[in-house]
């Protein structure tokens, strides 16, 4: 089946390009995808007789918001596959050790598409730079971590500055069978690179947040390049565990590594959607033109205005191997638009991590690894 629609707007290089060319796109996109899983997904036509809404319903652009959303919580317990194993190029799943899963499915097409549009965010918010930097990822070791999330979204941010050199922090231990992270070994090196070559730190910001707290202790003054940058991704907490908003993050930053905050970016997303949501220099995450996204109430299921917190829906149409085009999450959120970078469309203002016990993501399972580091260091 032809994927023209989707296929066009995934290969749409200007990120933030609200258009209404690139609007019309994105409708027809949606409406190609919706009728691509009405066919192949009996569970999404019952969600449609459930909804009394179905493809030919889509008359417009806010007809979109309709589509019936597949809970969150669904894909952890169904695949909802629409290819045969054998064209499954990739799966991603969101957990790191323990916890259920969600499995993300994709196919070669579905793959490419994303890796297109996740360039396309990274690039057009400004994350690349011609100089060689030393790259020390926060982030499960990719070859032992084939299949988890935040690895593989680690790796695609290796790419927006040649590589001096590249190093893997959390480790797989053999004798442990589990992964592993040394903070003290991983400050030195960080006290050793800042002397040759800007630097970029990639992944969980506890992870960094707990090595800067231990390159102080070895160096009470640190002066990074000033080229330096930081990809952050996962939980916003500190290594002890304390949440830690995206603005005391970059201040901490600089006030301890002399790292300019406008440099200290960061990545939200989720497996069970793929769609990155990459921050300006301001601290907030935009929404590309590759997706949208509502804050629903929860107890109404109606969408809520600008400034009022609730459920967030996501809506992509790239992936064709799942019926992931609507999504209900348990994360809250706070949309708002006019980010004073400039950007056209929505930004994500505040986002709280929802369903933490139930169904662990790759960021609580990394925590569980932070915390164990540091229950070895005060034994010893």
């Amino acid at each position: 089946m032809s994927f023209s629609s989707i296929d066009q707007l995934c290969s749409t290089e200007c990120a933030y390009d609200f258009s209404q060319d690139n609007k019309n796109l994105f409708f027809k996109a949606m409406r190609e995808n919706f009728q691509f899983q009405f066919q192949r997904q009996s569970y999404v036509k019952f969600l449609c007789e459930q909804h009394q809404f179905f493809p030919d319903n889509l008359n417009d652009y806010e007809d979109l918001f309709k589509i019936p959303p597949v809970f969150v919580g669904i894909l952890k317990i169904n695949r909802f596959c629409n290819v045969s194993e054998e064209d499954i190029t990739m799966t991603l799943t969101s957990s790191g050790t323990k916890g259920q899963k969600t499995q993300l499915l994709l196919d070669k097409q579905s793959l490419e598409r994303l890796e297109k549009l996740a360039d396309s965010c990274f690039t057009s918010l400004g994350y690349k730079d011609d100089t060689p930097a030393h790259y020390l990822v926060f982030g499960y070791e990719r070859s032992k971590a084939e299949h988890i999330g935040t690895s593989w979204s680690d790796q695609q941010n290796l790419k927006y500055a040649p590589q001096k050199s590249l190093h893997w922090t959390i480790k797989w231990n053999d004798q442990k069978g589990e992964f592993d992270y040394d903070g003290e070994a991983v400050a030195r090196l960080f006290l050793e690179l800042i002397n040759d070559a800007p630097v970029r730190l990639i992944g969980f910001p506890a992870f960094i947040h707990e090595m800067v707290t231990l390159a102080r202790k070895l160096k009470t003054k640190i002066k990074v390049d000033p080229r330096s940058f930081i990809i952050a991704g996962g939980g916003w907490k500190n290594h002890q565990g304390t949440p830690l908003s995206h603005q005391q993050f970059a201040q901490f930053m600089e006030e301890n590594t002399g790292l300019p905050h406008e440099n200290v970016r960061d990545a939200y997303g989720m497996a069970e959607h793929g769609v990155p949501y990459a921050s300006c220099g301001q601290g907030h995450h935009h929404v590309p033109i590759y997706s949208r996204l509502k804050v629903i109430n929860p107890l109404s299921s109606q969408c809520l205005d600008y400034g009022q917190q609730g459920l967030l829906q996501l809506f992509t149409p790239y992936n064709t191997t799942q019926p992931n085009l609507s999504i209900l999450s348990t994360d809250l959120v706070v949309l708002e638009k006019d980010c004073p970078c400039g950007l056209q469309g929505d930004y994500i203002k505040s986002i709280q991590r929802g369903g933490k016990k139930k169904h662990k993501g790759c960021a609580i399972a990394a925590q569980e690894i932070l915390s164990q580091h540091q229950e070895s260091n005060n034994k010893s």
